[in-house]
């Protein structure tokens, strides 16, 4: 086996590894809002889903429909929910200045950055620095989000409701598992810890802000314990 063959098989591999929990997590969730959306969506539902690929953005977006909410608002709103993407962009791009990529697969790569795929990622890249992995990894999370949504437009009249209600916990039982992987030090716990209890805390402000202060002072917290204990 020549070295490209190997390599090609190594990201493969990987990265089918890797998002295999995330495809189980995001099929459930996106099955679950093709259930809610189909009667005031129907398939510009799946539409929605290839354009935005959000979780929780699209389920606020549905309910602000349902109740008739002026345009720009759902639209700032999902803005607000999706702030934290701005840090985890930012730090994935300083894993990237060691990947050669076009400027190209960067986009396409950051449209699919997600919450369960940068926890993934950001460690992953570390060890297999390649962009087709980073691709591969977040089409099959992709994938399985925009199919879900179709297929519980198909057939959500044959689910029934009460396991359509406790679908989307998938989402935070998914991100909890990761968050618990990532965590190799008492620094990590310490850090985890502290974001969530500072975006419990400001929990008051508008949707979105509590979570992407709270990523900040972590992110800033995380670097300055790390400094001072090497």
């Amino acid at each position: 086996m020549n070295p490209e063959t190997k390599t090609s098989s190594t990201w493969a591999s990987t990265s089918l590894k890797d998002a295999f929990p995330i495809i189980v997590g995001y099929f459930s969730i996106s099955v679950a809002f093709g259930v809610l959306a189909q009667n005031y969506m129907g398939w510009y539902a799946v539409l929605m889903s290839a354009l935005v690929f959000a979780g929780a953005s699209q389920f606020i977006a549905l309910q602000m429909l349902i109740h008739k909410s002026a345009m720009p608002l759902i639209v700032l709103t999902t803005f607000l929910v999706n702030l934290r993407h701005i840090l985890m962009s930012s730090y994935i791009a300083t894993l990237y200045g060691k990947i050669k990529a076009s400027t190209l697969k960067k986009a396409i790569v950051s449209f699919g950055i997600t919450d369960e795929t940068f926890a993934i990622a950001s460690r992953r890249l570390r060890e297999l620095p390649d962009a087709n992995y980073h691709l591969s990894l977040n089409f099959l999370c992709y994938a399985s989000w925009v199919s879900g949504t179709a297929v519980g437009l198909l057939f959500g009249n044959m689910i029934p409701s009460a396991v359509v209600d406790v679908l989307p916990f998938a989402l935070t039982a998914l991100f909890i598992t990761l968050l618990v992987l990532s965590v190799r030090t008492r620094v990590d716990v310490f850090v985890a810890a502290f974001a969530g209890v500072v975006s419990t805390l400001l929990s008051f402000l508008p949707v979105g802000w509590n979570v992407m202060l709270a990523a900040i002072l972590a992110c800033v917290l995380g670097g300055v314990l790390e400094k001072w204990t090497r």
